[in-house]
């Protein structure tokens, strides 16, 4: 349905711009000959002076609503003198001596239009380059051309002028000149920046240039009556720069259709100019006088600013196609080459002899950077990595940003000793700390290598490889290298596309099981258990977690599983509880899986379907929340202790642990990771390494004690290290020494009380 348009408001500026128009209407009715005869005789130039006077005044009253409201003022003041002055001529003996009192007045137009643009000009720059000078120099030069040969040629050659009488009526033409340059120097402003009604002021300019110029050919050709057609244009000039005010207290933009209208006619600026020059010249009746010299001249000048125009958008041409060139080949962000440039690259070192060598690096966790400090700091972090991925490499070995996280150094020619040298360069160069925003950030990179061969010169098979050869880094712990070994690294993403395509069937298959470990607490009682997540595969055999759940994080799956280690969990409680009302379950969830939406609603689910009270279950989450979407994080945590379902925080101790954040997040229990219970009890008694844990242990428990955390020590292999945690006061035991992951059945056999905990490891 169309929209009714709105109607306009008759205010009273515009009420007043519609009464001067009125006033125009009987102005050319009487220089027509359609005088009402009732009506009595009014000469023609008293007829428009109140145009002039009403126009300007108009102008000032409306100048308060506009944007620069004293160069609307002088703009209004003088229109409202140039009416003065016709009213001195029309009213004073004939011919008028020159000078006189009515040229100050009627100069006084261009002069205060001038004063007004150039506020205009120091607010609102109009010409923004050398191209668009240019181009209105060229415009200026082939209208003086025409003002030359029509008006100021015969004024200067006319037998009876004098020098006074030479000079005042060569003022008028080129103040006029000059008002009408700057206006014109509008079409090059953009519309976001151009002051409204400066386009309607350079259209009543050139009207009253035309006026002008016809009233000085008339007067020196002795044919001016009082009653011609310069006495029409000078009040319609007049009506339209009211009208330009008027349109400048609306601060209206330009349309889309007008802007595009606006950028054409400043690009055939210069063409025109050159054409009405040439057409000029092609005109006249003989070149050898005085004005035909000054239009010849007008002409060559206009062909020179052109040929500079044209020069000048050549050479932007070429830097503009240098620079689109760049960009191709390049990453806006690192100034480092990208991948267009790789291929290129590639492509022409591969056609040689040599061997080509190639570095994939992919930095390790970065996304932390970018959820914990912002995007900001991420894009710095990623500029600093270029300039020390550029300093390893060094001068003649290309660095490209193949985009996020990951870079690829290209070595060419390259054997295996400088590979492996390079990767240990970039590895080292890359672990070093870096501050940024007054955080200290160190962000570590895993980097893999490949060496092309002779019979293998396909640029993508080699980015594969050395990309296989990464992910090997990151599947066997980050921040290292390896270099691609033909037949291994390819059996390796073998089995991982195969182990990910077949964990997608794996629900519908039935395939996954929960295995349980027991926890022991202080009081010797066995009320809680880890259970292992378990996959055997008709095709794979056993899958060990530390395998599949790297690639199902990768892969997307992680909520699929963790969605069923939940419901799993609830059933095994419901068959349990029973006989063990204290039994407790933990589920090891991955932190994105956390802060979905749908997560809560999914756990009340499962706990109502299976009848399981909230207190039966807890969570384990890894240190990885600790930094990523904390705000998230804790707004859930706190809904699950609101439930009753307790939370743990897992590996304690070896991830980007933020003890700030541990404050904040509501937890219930801390996991001291494997990695500190397994130095216990080693080497020599007191000896530095052991030392050394058994301190970090006890920070852990001191830590957790003074949160009023329950602690749990992972990993206890031996009676000498349950002992030292006992004597520690960690508050319950897991690992071999207390008991291995058992199926189900077995874990609730007689005698083995308590609960457990689900893991995916």
């Amino acid at each position: 349905m169309r929209t009714p348009a709105r109607p306009v408001r008759l205010s009273g500026p515009l009420l007043t711009l519609l009464a001067l128009g009125a006033l125009y209407a009987l102005h050319l009715s009487q220089m027509l000959g359609m005088w009402p005869p009732a009506l009595p005789a009014v000469p023609a130039g008293l007829l428009y002076v109140p145009l002039f006077v009403g126009s300007g005044a108009l102008i000032v009253v409306m100048a308060s609503r506009t944007v620069e409201a004293r160069a609307w003022r002088m703009v209004g003041l003088g229109t409202m003198l140039w009416g003065v002055g016709q009213l001195l001529f029309a009213i004073l003996p004939q011919p008028l001596h020159v000078p006189s009192p009515v040229n100050p007045l009627l100069l006084a137009l261009p002069t205060c239009f001038l004063l007004a643009l150039l506020r205009f000009e120091r607010r609102w720059p109009s010409l923004p380059g050398m191209a668009a000078k240019l181009d209105v120099a060229a415009l200026m030069v082939s209208l003086g051309g025409y003002l030359w040969y029509f008006q100021l040629a015969p004024q200067v050659m006319h037998p009876g002028a004098d020098v006074p009488s030479n000079v005042v009526s060569s003022t008028y033409p080129l103040a006029d000149l000059m008002v009408l340059g700057l206006l014109l120097a509008q079409g090059w402003r953009s519309r976001e920046g151009a002051p409204g009604g400066t386009w309607l002021l350079a259209l009543g300019m050139l009207v009253f240039l035309a006026a002008d110029l016809g009233f000085s050919v008339m007067s020196m050709q002795g044919t001016y009556t009082g009653n011609n057609w310069p006495d029409a244009l000078w009040p319609l000039s007049a009506l339209v720069f009211a009208g330009a005010a008027w349109q400048a207290t609306h601060r209206s933009r330009m349309s889309r259709d007008g802007a595009r209208l606006l950028g054409m006619h400043t690009r055939l600026a210069p063409y025109v100019a050159l054409l009405g020059s040439f057409a000029l010249l092609i005109a006249l009746p003989e070149r050898d006088g005085l004005d035909g010299l000054g239009a010849l001249t007008a002409t060559f000048a206009v062909a020179l600013l052109v040929a500079a125009r044209q020069t000048l958008a050549l050479r932007e041409l070429q830097e503009h196609r240098a620079l689109l060139l760049h960009q191709a080949h390049h990453d806006p962000l690192t100034g480092l080459g990208n991948r267009a440039q790789l291929d290129a690259i590639l492509h022409g070192a591969l056609a040689g002899d040599d061997q080509v060598g190639l570095l994939f690096v992919d930095l390790d966790d970065f996304k932390f950077v970018n959820d914990a400090l912002g995007h900001r700091v991420g894009d710095q972090f990623l500029q600093e990595v270029a300039r020390r991925l550029c300093g390893a490499a060094g001068t003649g070995h290309p660095c490209i940003r193949l985009g996020g996280d990951e870079f690829v150094v290209v070595l060419a020619p390259a054997t295996t000793p400088s590979l492996q040298a390079l990767c240990e360069r970039v590895v080292l160069a890359l672990r070093e700390s870096v501050t940024l925003s007054g955080q200290r950030l160190q962000i570590t990179a895993s980097v893999g290598g490949a060496l092309s061969t002779p019979n293998e010169r396909d640029p993508a098979a080699l980015l594969r490889c050395a990309d296989q050869a990464m992910y090997e880094v990151k599947r066997t712990g980050k921040n290292a290298l390896s270099l691609y070994t033909p037949g291994v690294h390819d059996q390796l993403a073998a089995r991982r596309i195969l182990i990910e395509t077949r964990l997608r069937g794996v629900l519908e298959r039935d395939e996954l099981s929960l295995h349980y470990q027991p926890q022991r607490d202080q009081d010797g009682h066995l009320r809680r258990f880890e259970a292992l997540l378990r996959w055997t595969d008709p095709e794979l055999g056993p899958v060990s977690p530390g395998e599949f759940v790297p690639i199902a994080e990768t892969a997307g799956l992680m909520v699929v599983l963790d969605n069923w280690v939940i419901n799993e969990a609830c059933r095994q409680l419901a068959l349990w509880l029973p006989a063990h009302p204290d039994r407790q379950v933990a589920v090891n969830i991955s932190p994105p899986h956390l802060i979905r939406a749908d997560f809560l609603p999914g756990l009340k689910a499962s706990l109502h379907r299976h009848g399981v009270p909230p207190q039966a279950l807890e969570l384990e989450v890894t240190e990885r929340l600790l930094v990523e979407n904390e705000v998230q994080a804790r707004e859930t945590l706190r809904a699950l202790l609101d439930l009753g379902v307790n939370v743990a925080i897992d590996d304690f101790g070896v991830g980007q642990s933020s003890l700030s954040a541990l404050l904040r997040l509501p937890i219930t229990t801390l996991k001291i990771d494997r990695a500190f219970t397994h130095e216990l009890g080693l080497g020599e008694p007191g000896g530095s390494q052991a030392q050394a844990a058994y301190t970090v242990v006890q920070a852990i428990v001191a830590l957790g004690q003074a949160l009023a955390l329950r602690v749990v020590a992972e990993g206890v292999e031996t009676s000498t290290q349950a002992q030292l945690l006992e004597t520690l006061g960690v508050d319950a035991l897991q690992g071999y020494w207390i008991g291995r992951a058992e199926p189900p059945e077995v874990t609730s056999l007689p005698g083995l009380g308590g609960g457990f905990s689900v893991h995916h490891a």
